[in-house]
């Protein structure tokens, strides 16, 4: 999935992509979320700007598969 780098990704955006990763890697979703914040946010939670950030955090908390 290709990470769109134009504006606030939101919760649904990251919500696929957590689907995208378990699937695809056979992880878990603790695992899932240290890839894609490795990913999109090369470790700086402010990389991608507050909105995106939390976006993807909620995302995770509310994310069930």
């Amino acid at each position: 999935m290709r990470i769109n780098n134009s504006g606030n990704l939101s919760v649904e955006y990251f919500h696929a992509y957590f689907r995208l990763v378990i699937n695809t890697q056979n992880i878990n979703k603790n695992e899932a979320k240290t890839l894609i914040f490795k990913r999109f946010f090369h470790d700086d939670p402010m990389l991608r700007g507050k909105a995106t950030y939390t976006n993807f955090e909620k995302a995770y908390d509310t994310f069930n598969y």
